[in-house]
This record gives C-alpha cells, structure tokens and sequence, in this order.
C-alpha cells in the first residue's frame, strides 16, 4: 500500500475537496504564468499591459494565495487525525492480540510502525498535496505549451516520460533497499533494548558488554550500508531528474527552432519561460521524491502490521463474560511447541495432564528449562495449546471463550510489568490499600493517589510486592506466581510462605506458584500439591502438609 492510498483510504469526508482545491491552486499558477506571457508580448509591444492581463493575474494571484493557506492547514488536520486513528487501531489490535502473535510480531516493529512510522507520515503530508499541485500545474503549462509549439510539446513528453520510466524502473529497486534498512533499524532497536533492560548484566560482564556491542554495531554498520545504497540511489535519481529538464531546456532552445518556425521571437520566449515553471516545479517534484518514498515504506509496514495483527485471534471487549468462580480447570493431554524468534530456540511441554479445584495450593518446581513457565503461560490462556483440549467446568476452553476463561486469573510473570496506574482496577478501599501496604512494608515506599502510584522507583523485590498488591487487588479467584519470591530477602520469603499464603488460603484463593524454595516448603503447615516437572513433562506429583 502506497501513501497516497492510505490517504485515500484512511482521509474521510476532506479528500475530494482538497484534490479540487489542489487543482485550482495549480490552475491558478498556471493561469499566473500566462498572465505575465501576456504582460511581457505587451510590453515587448512597447504596450502598456492589457486589464485583462492585470485582471488576471490579480485574481489567479489571490486564488493561489487561498489555495495554499487551505491546502495546508486542511492537510495538516487530516493527516494527524489519520495519524491519530492509525495508532489507535494498532493499540487497539494490540491489545486485542495473542501473546504469541505479538512475539512473532516483534516489540521493534510494532514500536517502529506506532511511533516512528507514523512521524514519518507527518513528514510527508505536505508534500503529498503539494505534489499534487505541482502535478496539476504541469499538466496545465504543457498544454500552454502545446498551444504555443507542437514540436515544444513533442519534446517535452519525450524527454520527461523517459525520465519518468527510468525514475520508476530504478524505484522498485530502491523500495526493496529501504524494506531491508528498516528490518535492520528494527534489530538495532532489539539491540538498545537489550542494552537498557539487561544494563545490570551488561554492567557485571565485560565479555557481554563487548559482545552485545559488537551486535549491536553490526547491526548499525548493516542499516547504515543498506541506506547509504538506497539514498545514493535516491540522489542520483534526483540528479538524473534535473538534468533531464536541463535538457529538455537546452532542447527547446537550441534544437525545438530548427524544426519548426513558430519557435521564434516572443514564442520561443514564453515556451522558455512556461518550462522554467515546470522545471521550478519538477525541481519540487523531485526533492519531495526522497521523503514521499520513505513515506510509502511506513505505509506498507503499517498495513502489513495491521494485517498481521488482524490475522490473529482478536477478541472485543463487548463479548466478554467476566467469571468469578470455577469448579474445576483440567488439562487433557495437552502438548505446546514455541520456537523464540530471535534465538530459534525450541520450547515444548507436553502431553500435560492437570487439575486445578477452588482452593488449592499448587507448588511448581523443577530445573532451568524444564518447562514450568510456558506451562503457566498456557494455564493462564496466553498461550493456545498446540493439541489436547483445557477445561473449564467441563466445556473446552475455545477461542470463542479463552478471553472469558482468563479473567479467573491474575498473575506475576517473571517478567512482569509494573503499572503506574490502576487501570482496570476500581479505586480500592482506603483501609484496605492500607493494610495491604503495611503488611507488604511499602507504606513509606509509595503511595496511592487517584488511582494512580507515587512512585515505582522500588526495589525488584519491592516491586514485585507492589505487583502482588495490584494482583490482589484485581479480586480474582486465580493467584498465578512465577518464581515471586526470587528477589525477595529471606526474612520475607519467610513471611510469604508463613503468613501471605496461609492468610489467601484462608480467604478461599486458588494459587499456583513456581519456586525453587524446596526449604520454605518443607517447613509449611498448610495443606498443598507439589508437582516437579522435567523436560516438559510433569514427573512427579504429591500432596504435601509439613510443620
């Protein structure tokens, strides 16, 4: 999809109005054009300039000036507002996304097309309409042209069709190039990503350090390759460009007058003249070339985002029955394969049989990359399991009914995201925001105010206490914890296993934790299931009540 067709597609109401507005700002310069051609034959006279010359350069003048002044500001409010609708139905769709059509997806392209690509639009709304303009200005001299000498014409359409084709031939290349810079530019930003979430780590190891910059320059020098052959390419065209209309020049000149004897005297005069504002323009034309280009790229990676975020399971917010009980979650033979995109690395679990009742306490454990968070992931809904069917009360977990089925459930992820707000949340209970807070030891770390937190420059293990009171919170019967406790000192790992846990039993919670804090568990008093898993596969499962 070009530019100019998400203009048309995306621009409502406006575009008719600002094509015709455009025409008549090219109209009216042209018409400026042949009221000075009439001016100068009257002066060339030795006459004093007709009114109606006067007339009518007073007039196209004053419709040029009214043209522009429309054209843009009326360009300006369009553009933003489809800029505003095009990021509002990315967000939208996002939002509406499975985590796994995001992962395939790519944080940078997603950021790229939000953000970047839309500036990019910005920069070029303007030039779209001028363009348009410029075109309509054109078409309007070369039929003055036309009327002043057929040879004249004859030459311009040659010459300029055949820079024309050419431009175009050398375009297509051109558009590959930059599809391959931005894929590059998108890397780069995995790159700075990697540099500014994992800083600690990049901070503790050198050889890391040096590594991860050696990517990401790499990853730099490729775009910056790539772009230097697409711009340079881009500036000969251009250069290319002009020259054809110095030839076309030189061609009305000194060769149009051999061939035909209307081209002379004043003729080949305002026939010289007629082409200086089509060079003038064609000049414009092709200076805008480089930024109406860079625009068609952003256009496409918009719609193939849209398309790839379309193609995804998407669900609307209208169709969602929210659940605050269950009697039962199962598993049956449930396998699932994910391959990360960046590493190719392969993660499977599976086949999974498993039980969850209201309730019940689940503890998790086993090694580094036997499984235990994909397998979270997939009983949370996030990720669709590849075969094997999840049970709800009996009726299989669908697409139609996964959005229903994970709003039961509120987890902490290991990478989990910490909000400033409490969106989606009603303001809580003071008294019970309160308590919270003390028994989580936050009170003179943050506070909450319009539903909104102070500060979130915590701690991690803070932090990810401040996640458990927003998950708390939120009043779901489903509590999923991914290794919580791993940040937090021992005293309050103590005080999780002891009294957190023991007190959300009591309140009727259903928790399921991943650890690896086999001495926590061995000392509790409250009853619970302990299953390990190895290599994807559940391998050993018991009831549990220590103490």
């Amino acid at each position: 999809m070009s530019f100019f067709q998400l203009v048309r597609r995306e621009m409502h109401g406006s575009l008719p109005k600002l094509v015709f507005v455009s025409g008549l700002g090219g109209i009216s310069n042209a018409a400026i054009l042949a009221a000075i051609n009439a001016g100068m034959q009257s002066a060339d006279d030795g006459k004093a300039a007709s009114l109606w010359s006067i007339t009518l350069f007073l007039v196209s003048f004053f419709l040029f000036i009214k043209a522009q002044l429309y054209i843009s500001g009326t360009t300006t409010v369009e553009i933003e507002s489809i800029i505003h609708r095009l990021r509002v139905r990315l967000m939208d769709q996002i939002r509406h996304s499975e985590l796994l059509a995001i992962d395939k997806i790519g944080r940078s392209s997603i950021v790229g097309a939000v953000s970047g690509d839309t500036a990019v639009l910005t920069q070029a709304a303007n030039m779209l309409c001028f363009s348009v303009q410029g075109l309509v200005l054109m078409f309007f001299v070369t039929i003055y042209i036309a009327y002043l000498s057929l040879v004249a014409f004859a030459l311009s359409v040659l010459i300029v069709g055949a820079a024309i084709l050419a431009f175009h031939i050398k375009s297509r290349s051109l558009d590959v190039e930059n599809r391959r810079a931005a894929e590059c530019e998108h890397l780069l930003f995995d790159r700075l990503t990697d540099f500014l979430d994992g800083f600690k780590e990049v901070r503790l190891n050198s050889a890391r350090s040096a590594a991860l910059f050696a990517d990401a320059v790499e990853a730099s020098r490729s775009a910056a390759n790539i772009k230097i052959r697409s711009q340079t390419g881009t500036f000969r065209q251009i250069v290319t460009s002009q020259a054809a209309m110095y030839i076309l020049l030189a061609a009305i000149v000194f060769v149009a007058p051999r061939f035909s004897d209307s081209l002379a005297g004043t003729s080949i005069t305002k026939t010289t003249t007629a082409l200086l504002f089509v060079v003038g323009t064609a000049f414009g034309l092709v200076q805008a070339i480089p930024v109406l280009l860079a625009a068609n790229g952003a256009a496409q990676r918009i719609d193939q985002l849209e398309a790839a975020l379309l193609a995804t399971n998407v669900s609307a917010d209208g169709d969602i029955k929210i659940s605050t009980r269950f009697d039962r979650i199962e598993m049956h033979d449930v396998k699932f394969r994910y391959i990360d995109r960046l590493s190719e690395a392969a993660f499977q679990i599976g086949p999974l049989d498993f039980t969850l009742r209201p309730g019940e306490l689940v503890f998790i454990t086993g090694g580094n990359g036997s499984g235990k968070s994909t397998f979270l992931r997939v009983l949370a809904g996030l990720y669709p399991p590849d075969s094997g069917d999840i049970t709800l009360d009996g009726m299989p977990v669908t697409d139609d009914t996964r959005e229903a089925y994970r709003t039961l459930i509120s987890a902490i992820f290991t990478d989990y995201h910490l909000f400033r707000r409490l969106y989606g949340i009603p303001e809580p209970e003071p008294d019970e925001l309160n308590r919270l807070l003390t028994q989580f030891r936050l009170t003179e770390k943050t506070a909450l105010s319009n539903g909104e937190f102070s500060t979130l420059d915590l701690s991690g293990g803070q932090r990810k206490r401040l996640a458990l009171i927003v998950s708390l919170l939120e009043k779901r019967p489903i509590l999923l914890l991914d290794e919580w406790t791993s940040d937090q000192d021992p005293e309050f790992r103590r005080k999780f296993y002891h009294e957190v846990l023991p007190e959300l039993m009591r309140a009727g919670a259903t928790i399921v934790v991943i650890t690896h804090d086999d001495r926590y568990l061995a000392e509790l008093d409250i009853p619970a299931r302990l299953m390990r898993m190895d290599e994807g596969h559940f391998v050993e499962q018991r009831s549990m009540q220590s103490g």
